[in-house]
């Protein structure tokens, strides 16, 4: 791919993305973001190219002059990498004003945009209400108590956490109530602690979070935190082995450790 004057490379990226919009969700085409005009800011850095899209909302493409070689002052790293890019962009959108309707796409040495697609999928279906912000959380009925506070936080930071006793009105049939929470979620957290047995239910939503995470891969997440004292702990169920768990010293701590391994970002911040 060549990287000059002309907007065709770029609009080439588009014309890739407008197919796998169609693909997924072929009835929010004509409203999806950038697909019906966009402007555009470009700069280099290191090898990579950077490119700062932003949605016009209708018809048309304006090419703003390149920015040129950024500084690691600009970017806030002194190296990009396929481990750190995410975090860049993340520094970057906060730089640019970038809005859940716009999109920044690095343009590695290599030229494989698998990954820069699928971010900027997941960026647009979030913007549109289309992927869910849900977190389902497991636990035992009698930490219940530990739980509320989570899901206040979470509910504040602009999550819907999902809470059997909220989430299921009397008279839900239990196992179609669990059934739709991870569905309707981008990630599932186990609360294991001493309490915590792999049995009944819990065991029926370990089942169903290794359900999710095998047909939605990256777009749903399995946080495990391990609570309990340097003698007595919670135990891990075997299913849940080979994802990485937690074991907070804190509830800070393992709030901190949700919001980290959750497929999406917490929202902008800003005034209201």
């Amino acid at each position: 791919m060549i990287f000059d004057s002309d907007h065709r490379p770029y609009a080439n990226i588009l014309l890739r993305y407008q197919k796998l919009v169609e693909t997924k969700h072929p009835s929010h085409v004509g409203s999806w973001p950038l697909l019906n005009g966009w402007n555009l800011l470009t700069g280099a850095f290191k090898g990579w190219h950077i490119v700062v899209f932003k949605d016009a909302g209708f018809t048309s493409v304006t090419m703003f002059n390149g920015i040129g070689e950024l500084t690691s002052e600009t970017v806030g790293v002194t190296e990009i990498t396929s481990e750190n890019r995410d975090h860049v962009r993340a520094f970057l959108e906060q730089k640019f004003n970038i809005g859940k309707r716009d999109a920044i796409i690095f343009l590695p040495p290599d030229n494989i945009l698998d990954h820069e697609i699928y971010q900027m999928l997941c960026r647009h279906e979030l913007a549109v209400g289309l992927l869910p912000i849900k977190i389902f959380l497991s636990h035992k009925g009698v930490d219940k108590a530990i739980v509320r506070d989570f899901k206040k936080t979470l509910d504040l930071l602009g999550f819907k956490p999902w809470l059997d006793e909220e989430a299921m009105p009397a008279g839900t049939p239990l196992q179609r109530g669990i059934r739709s929470g991870f569905s309707e979620s981008c990630a599932a957290v186990f609360f294991v602690t001493p309490n915590f047995v792999d049995e009944k239910y819990l065991a029926t939503e370990v089942d169903y979070a290794i359900e999710e995470k095998t047909k939605r891969g990256d777009q749903f997440a399995i946080i495990t935190l391990v609570f309990g004292s340097s003698t007595v702990k919670g135990t891990v169920p075997e299913l849940l082995h080979r994802f990485v768990w937690k074991e907070p010293k804190s509830e800070l701590e393992a709030l901190r450790e949700i919001i980290r391994a959750l497929p999406i970002h917490v929202g902008e911040v800003r005034f209201y």
